[in-house]
């Protein structure tokens, strides 16, 4: 049965949103698959939210470039991207994770995550079940 992540990411306010998006895509995921080789996820999307320029609307990361939210409140919605991994099993999430954290791999992974991401915001969730409709 398919495992899956969802990851919850607010750039660093020291980048602009295709900064972020250039750093997490040429930089990050590929140190990434370095470290972890075949156990990387089977899958990774990276979905970008979508943005509109309206000066001192937006929240505290985004205030000229809110979210363009179709319900809720930019104020509790300050993400710029959410990520999904999907692993084979929980088993092979549990040795991805585990090589993420040796102590080599953590610092790698540290250093570029305080450059490009608010690490204080990063919001990490497994997912239970999920169902679909066409």
């Amino acid at each position: 049965m398919p495992y899956t992540i969802l990851i919850f990411l607010t750039r660093h306010p020291s980048l602009t949103s295709e900064e972020f998006r250039n750093h997490w895509e040429n930089v990050y995921i590929p140190l990434n698959k370095s470290l972890t080789g075949h156990l990387f996820p089977l899958l990774f999307k990276r979905h970008y939210f979508a943005r509109i320029d309206r000066a001192g609307f937006g929240g505290a990361a985004n205030r000229d470039r809110p979210a363009l939210l179709l319900r809720g409140s930019v104020d509790d919605f300050d993400y710029d991207s959410m990520g999904e991994m999907t692993f084979d099993s929980e088993a092979a999430f549990r040795e991805y994770y585990r090589v993420l954290y040796e102590p080599k791999a953590a610092a790698l992974l540290a250093r570029e995550e305080k450059y490009f991401l608010d690490t204080q915001k990063v919001i990490i969730v497994v997912v239970g079940d999920s169902t679909g409709s066409r």
